[in-house]
């Protein structure tokens, strides 16, 4: 299992988080290869078509660290960061509330399959998606330390 898939499960399993994030959990699996929209993700707009707070997971997938390794087991630890994009309709109230609950959530966390997860930074703050109809969205990063 990816660790999107199970950073995925982990805010969807979350009520604290779906009070807030009331559009709902999705991937980019999910989402398609344009993103949130009304036709892909219905359950993130209301009926007028405005986005509700909702949240986008998307993996990057994993990357040696060299930090361990075992040539004879086939063994080497690996870092995968996991972008978190937060979604709401005009301001970053909401969102900022949703990050400070993933925070929670994911931060210091030993998610399944890994040693820790770690938050690494916010990669975009106070920016607009003119594709959506310049709704408010942020990212965090996370990064993900297991073994393959």
């Amino acid at each position: 299992m990816s660790a999107r898939s199970v950073i995925k499960a982990l805010l969807e399993a979350d009520a604290t988080l779906l009070a807030t994030a009331t559009g709902g959990v999705f991937d980019y699996d999910e989402a398609g290869r344009f993103g949130l929209s009304r036709e892909a993700t219905p359950t993130a707009f209301t009926s007028a078509g405005i986005i509700k707070p909702c949240v986008v997971v998307k993996g990057r997938g994993p990357r040696p660290t060299g930090a361990l390794a075992d040539d004879v087991l086939q063994i080497t630890s690996t870092s995968e960061v996991v972008e978190i994009w937060l979604y709401e309709d005009s301001a970053y109230t909401t969102i900022a509330t949703m990050k400070a609950r993933i925070y929670t959530l994911l931060h210091g966390v030993q998610v399944s399959g890994s040693f820790v997860c770690r938050w690494a930074g916010t990669a975009l703050a106070d920016q607009r998606d003119d594709t959506l109809g310049n709704v408010s969205v942020e990212r965090e990063d996370y990064q993900v330390f297991a073994l393959r």
